[in-house]
């Protein structure tokens, strides 16, 4: 058990980094706002590039967020019923969550490889003209983003599992 917690150490280490990583985007995020609305309505215009970086700068703050969310227990249950369960049964609870959550990501990770292969593949851009040339990379983030959820829900797991056996022991 000391190798698979050492393990769920190193994955929330990782998460962390995301989450710095994250918060720097963020804001990015706002000043490509900021500078698009003061061009569309101070300067009358807004290159078309500026609004697509906003969609590119967007889609790894949602998909690394979600890991984070993980990690920070940010994510959404019935906390009212929740607990008043027995301890052993929270953790018998979220260890089964944590797992199901491990599954639907290599699910999604699976069948997003296809759609990120086909991107790569044609290096695919976009279709706006004075739009970004390089949409793949953005796609690729699906299988990152759903990658560390993976590794953070079994880290999460590991957690449960432990204080498991120790409410049982």
């Amino acid at each position: 058990m000391n190798r698979a917690l050492a393990f769920a150490d190193a994955v929330d280490r990782l998460t962390r980094v995301a989450s710095h990583v994250c918060a720097a985007l963020m804001l990015i995020l706002i000043a490509l706002v900021f500078f698009n609305v003061f061009g569309r309505y101070v300067v009358g215009a807004s290159p078309i590039w500026l609004q697509e970086l906003e969609w590119h700068v967007m889609a790894p703050i949602a998909l690394l967020g979600i890991t984070i969310l993980m990690l920070e227990k940010g994510h959404v249950r019935v906390d009212m019923v929740f607990e008043r369960l027995p301890e052993r049964v929270q953790h018998m609870l979220d260890l089964f969550s944590m797992l199901c959550g491990a599954v639907i990501a290599v699910l999604f990770i699976k069948y997003s490889a296809g759609f990120v292969d086909s991107a790569w593949s044609i290096r695919e851009g976009s279709p706006d003209p004075g739009g970004l040339p390089a949409r793949y990379v953005v796609k690729a983030m699906i299988p990152v983003g759903f990658g560390l959820f993976a590794l953070q829900c079994l880290a999460n797991a590991i957690r449960h599992a432990a204080a498991l056996r120790q409410v049982e022991g």
